[in-house]
């Protein structure tokens, strides 16, 4: 069996700052190939194609795309010909992703690229977090076989867990559970590092949705962090609390109210980035790549932290205005205390 226009798709992403600000560049916008009314960004991300480049024995395609929340996705498409046989497209599978040269090229490129998007950077990160995956990609069989069959003519299991291992009923099962076909000229097979992924017409959508949720998953991650740190040391510092600290404490209910507001526009901010309302199939994989890749678990452990946070926040604000009150009445106390002696001492 021979796969037409076989390609490796390799994705490093990095979270570079805060925020890109998209409208100081001077790029074209993204967006799906196939278009569909409910599936739409609200700030789509921009594009830079970077030209040609050599990697691994193949020639490819480098692009970037730029996401306004502080992530930038870069992709080597690299072309494997027009038409190869099975098995050279399963070598070029299992190895190329796995090349000890690949982390060195991609941070060289971005290196090369933070320099072109500075003016646009707000609070760029000196250490970026990052996500990878490859997408295996092709746009037929010969003799040519419809999505349904795909399943058992290649080794479907090898591709996307990137091992030559014969493996379980079990594990083929949950593979199945990942895979997706809108029509029978089309299938989607998530793993955890490679996305395995066949159109006839050569369209890469599923790929920008996998891409999206990494993305995503970078930003979440960076948010988590974030509200971990400023709630790491609370219970020791609430432990200490004494009505004479004030001003300590208004500094940390401060603190703790930036955070909250922070991290809960950033959240509303990506929920806004893409929209899938009623379009069944993209719906589908967007839940899917969310719960393999851990997006949506990460997306609850925050929420869990922002309502720990609010009740913290509540609980000093309450605690303050216990203080408040007492000195208020220590206050008036001293005051009437103080007439009532002069008025002794008066009389006396």
């Amino acid at each position: 069996m021979r796969l037409r226009g076989p390609k490796i798709a390799l994705y490093r992403l990095f979270d570079v700052a805060d925020e890109i600000e998209l409208d100081r560049l001077d790029l074209r916008r993204s967006r799906l190939v196939r278009p569909r009314s409910a599936v739409r960004f609200g700030e789509p991300p921009a594009e830079l194609d970077l030209g040609p480049r050599h990697f691994a024995g193949y020639t490819g395609q480098l692009s970037a795309r730029i996401y306004p929340f502080g992530v930038v996705a870069l992709r080597l498409r690299l072309d494997l010909g027009e038409a190869i046989p099975l098995e050279a497209f399963g070598e070029a599978a299992l190895s190329v992703p796995e090349s000890p040269e690949l982390g060195a090229f991609f941070e060289g490129e971005l290196a090369g690229l933070q320099k072109t998007l500075a003016p646009a950077l707000f609070r760029p990160f000196a250490e970026p977090e990052e996500e990878e995956f490859a997408v295996l990609f092709f746009t037929g069989t010969e003799p040519a076989l419809p999505a349904s069959a795909l399943f058992e003519a290649l080794p479907v299991a090898e591709l996307v867990l990137g091992e030559r291992e014969r493996f379980s009923p079990e594990v083929e099962g949950e593979l199945r559970r990942y895979a997706f076909s809108y029509t029978e000229e089309d299938l989607a097979v998530l793993g955890y590092e490679r996305v395995l992924l066949f159109d006839s017409e050569g369209i890469w959508d599923v790929a920008d949705l996998v891409e999206f949720v990494h993305a995503e998953l970078l930003e979440l991650a960076y948010y988590d962090r974030l509200l971990a740190a400023a709630l790491r040391d609370l219970p020791e510092e609430l432990a200490r609390y004494s009505p004479w600290r004030y001003r300590h404490y208004d500094r940390l209910r401060r603190r703790l109210m930036q955070v909250h507001a922070e991290v809960t526009e950033a959240r509303s901010r990506l929920a806004e980035v893409l929209k899938v309302t009623e379009d069944f199939f993209y719906a589908r994989v967007l839940r899917a790549a969310g719960r393999l890749y851990g997006a949506e678990e990460l997306a609850g452990a925050t929420a869990e932290k922002l309502e720990v946070l609010a009740d913290l926040h509540a609980k000093i604000a309450e605690e303050q205005n216990f203080a408040r009150a007492q000195a208020v009445e220590i206050g008036i106390f001293a005051l009437i205390l103080f007439e009532v002696l002069r008025a002794l001492w008066g009389g006396g």
